[in-house]
């Protein structure tokens, strides 16, 4: 090889390496985000689906806490309700009005409609906090049948910390 070919192959492994180091801190980053709020007793919670884009979308994060005693609902808080139609499972919606009863109306910011439902501020299960962009995408994926993503998101991540870990080669 070259003088010059043999520095510009050890400059791309240089930068290479840096990137896949840096890819892995963004990773380590945005899990610490979505596991550091526990320390407060806040709680992640996987956005499942559509309703409420553009605001979240199906793969994000978001962060909650239990309302505090005194907590006063306001309009367009996002908020985790339980759903009626499906016992057991939540709702992660926005607090679109408060009725006649002090029931509150919730609403997903794509839906075209308010729920069917009120819901009594005393069953609200969770005020959004934090908002972790995306970082579950690929396992929804994977739950729902499509292997691809998740294959390729944990290839990208084993692949980086190959990379990142591979012994620095000595010129000769």
């Amino acid at each position: 090889m070259t003088g010059r070919f043999a520095v510009g192959l050890r400059l791309a492994a240089v930068v290479l390496r840096l990137a896949a180091v840096a890819a892995l801190a963004g990773v380590g980053t945005l899990m610490v985000w979505s596991a550091f709020p526990a320390i407060w007793g806040w709680t992640p919670t996987v956005v499942t689906s559509g309703s409420m884009s553009p605001a979240l979308h199906r793969g994000d994060v978001a962060v909650t806490s239990a309302p505090p005693r005194d907590w006063q609902p306001d309009v367009g808080q996002v908020v985790i309700v339980p759903d009626p139609r499906h016992p057991g499972q939540t709702r992660i919606h926005r607090v679109a009005g408060i009725d006649e009863n002090g029931l509150l109306i919730t609403r997903g910011d794509a839906n075209g409609s308010d729920d069917t439902f009120h819901t009594a501020p005393a069953d609200v299960q969770g005020i959004g906090r934090l908002l972790i962009p995306g970082i579950a995408r690929a396992a929804l994926e994977l739950r729902d049948g499509n292997p691809l993503p998740f294959a390729g998101q944990s290839a990208a991540v084993l692949g980086a910390f190959a990379l990142a870990l591979r012994p620095a080669r000595r010129p000769r």
